[in-house]
């Protein structure tokens, strides 16, 4: 039995036909009846095909994939490019792209080499959440105005005209609580850049009218805060892990500076004549149309470019919907093997998170919640009234008011060049380590702006301290963007994200409502300097570094209060 294979087969059985699309045996052969095989063995009949060898070369078949000889039918497969519709769910004659296996989510994720060609690359993702950034600018158009950055008002006002914007983006994040993951971002975005295109024409229209300058500033108030929560939501959700904190950062703290240092500019440098009449055009008027133009760009481009979340759309069971929406975040629109690799990702994410209850989620998002508040309440004294307050009184106190101009355009351009470094440096050097810099050096400019504070013997160097100071709390606060992208678990993201933007408003509405005595105006910034020495030092031990990593990495690494990792 050795030699099976020449043997005859058994009686009354017959091989199995060929199988078509396998490999066919070699033609029979017919051996002479004198040399091989040796005589007395059985000789093989008139075409008789031997068995294959065991196992066959090769291996088995395996269920699912294409067999040896398999031809395919039809046209090959394509890429699907942008508005073709997703593949269907089959294999085209080749092997299914490759899923990684199960991750813990601290692995950090590699980029790409090349700054211009990644930033090509992943431009559908900044684009898919620009327009908010559009109603951001004009919040902090609104901010500025807010903290003192306003020409001269011709109409009877109080503290409620100078404090309505701050109350009306803590409505709208109150609202946007309500309306989580129950309708389309884009759609909110629309009505929010509806709000503040109406609230700008508002604005640019009327002369000498406080009660419509309130109505103004509550529609765009509303419009900011309704999009604030979602949309730095779905900026996380939407990157790839190497461009979450540019894309975040650039969202938010980017835009509100570049609306903060617009508004600096064109009302410090607005010429008012002495016969000015109370229906003149006014910077008021001007900071009106700039908000309209960016309500009606928001709504054009929001209507064209915005993504819904992913993650958001693999959750309700849409996965063609969640692939499509992967494959237009990255260029070429195409289906690649890194499209099903972040489709495997985002659904480890969202199994992470569904095995989390609510009271558990709010529990995780706890410790978070305190340490991000406390910064952004930070980011508000850096940029309060107070500060604007005392600024004026050191330009006045050392150049007599003849340099103003000169003085508070520098403003803007320190606090802006701030959050353009930080931005920019987020996914080479980190998020902690800029946050850890601008709070160290801004506690020590505190300290020396309140030392040199005086009424009465001058504030020599003040001014250039101010300007050095808002370089480093630019730089310090950029990183609150992709924080709160990351740090709460999904089931409350939106929610913790809404009550830290709310926690930030409630500051600004403090320190405006205040009584600011001029005497005294040093020891504000005793307090800040406090304020962030304290958080320099708690920031070395409870901040995490969440650079490169993914959501499920960032958010296990916000759990609990100690994380010395940098």
């Amino acid at each position: 039995m050795q030699n099976d294979k020449f043997a005859a087969p058994p009686a009354g059985f017959t091989s199995a036909p060929p199988q078509p699309g396998y490999p066919q045996p070699e033609p029979a052969q017919t051996y002479p009846q004198s040399g091989y095989p040796p005589q007395g063995y059985p000789q093989p009949q008139p075409g008789y095909q031997p068995e294959p060898a065991y196992p066959p070369a090769g291996g088995y078949p395996q269920p699912g994939y294409p067999q040896p000889g398999f031809v395919q039918q039809g046209n090959p497969p394509q890429f699907y490019g942008q508005g073709q519709p997703p593949p269907p769910v089959h294999n085209y004659g080749a092997m299914p792209p490759h899923h990684p296996p199960h991750q813990d989510g601290t692995t950090t994720v590699v980029p790409p080499n090349g700054c211009f060609s990644r930033n090509q690359r992943n431009k559908p993702q900044s684009n898919a959440v620009g327009a908010a950034g559009l109603i951001f600018i004009s919040g902090g158009m609104n901010i500025a105005w807010c903290i003192g950055f306003r020409g001269p008002i011709f109409y009877s006002s109080t503290l409620h005209n100078f404090i309505a914007w701050f109350i009306a983006a803590i409505i709208g994040a109150v609202i946007s609580c309500f309306l989580t993951n129950r309708i389309p971002k884009k759609f909110i975005l629309l009505f929010s850049a509806l709000l503040v295109t109406i609230g700008g024409v508002v604005m640019g229209a009327i002369r000498a009218n406080g009660g419509a300058v309130v109505a103004a500033s509550y529609l765009d108030g509303i419009g900011n805060g309704l999009v604030f929560a979602p949309f730095v939501a779905l900026a996380g959700e939407v990157s790839i892990p190497y461009m979450r904190g540019m894309v975040t950062a650039s969202l938010e703290q980017m835009c509100f500076g570049i609306g903060i240092f617009l508004q600096i500019i064109y009302t410090s440098s607005w010429t008012y004549s002495y016969y000015t009449s109370s229906g003149s055009f006014t910077a008021e008027n001007l900071k009106g149309i700039l908000s309209a133009i960016y309500g009606l760009l928001a709504l054009g481009l929001g209507a064209l470019m915005t993504i819904e979340s992913p993650v958001i759309t693999l959750a309700k069971g849409d996965e063609p919907g969640a692939i499509d929406a992967l494959r237009r975040l990255q260029r070429p629109y195409t289906l690649t093997n890194d499209t099903y690799e972040q489709l495997a990702e985002h659904k480890r994410y969202l199994a992470h998170n569904k095995d989390i209850s609510t009271s558990q989620s709010i529990m995780q998002a706890l410790p978070a919640f305190l340490r991000l508040t406390y910064l952004r309440a930070m980011n508000a004294l850096s940029i309060s009234y107070f500060v604007i307050v005392v600024l004026s009184v050191a330009i006045v106190s050392n150049y007599r008011g003849g340099s103003a101009t000169g003085w508070l355009v520098g403003f803007g351009i320190c606090r802006w060049i701030g959050n353009f470094i930080s931005t920019f440096i987020m996914e080479s050097v980190g998020r902690k380590k800029p946050l850890l810099l601008g709070l160290l050096v801004c506690s020590c400019l505190a300290f020396a702006i309140g030392s040199k504070y005086s009424v009465y013997y001058g504030m020599s160097g003040v001014t250039i301290l101010m300007l050095i100071f808002q370089v480093f709390a630019g730089m310090a606060f950029v990183s609150t963007s992709p924080y709160l992208s990351e740090a709460y678990p999904l089931g409350v993201k939106q929610h913790f994200i809404a009550f830290t933007f709310i926690a930030e408003m409630i500051v600004f509405i403090i320190v405006s409502s205040a009584h600011f005595n001029l005497y005294d105006g040093g020891n504000y910034f005793y307090v800040v300097g406090g304020f962030y020495l304290f958080g320099f030092l708690a920031g070395i031990f409870c901040l995490p570094e969440t650079r490169l990593t993914t959501l499920r990495g960032a958010q296990e690494k916000f759990n609990g209060f100690i994380n010395r990792s940098f």
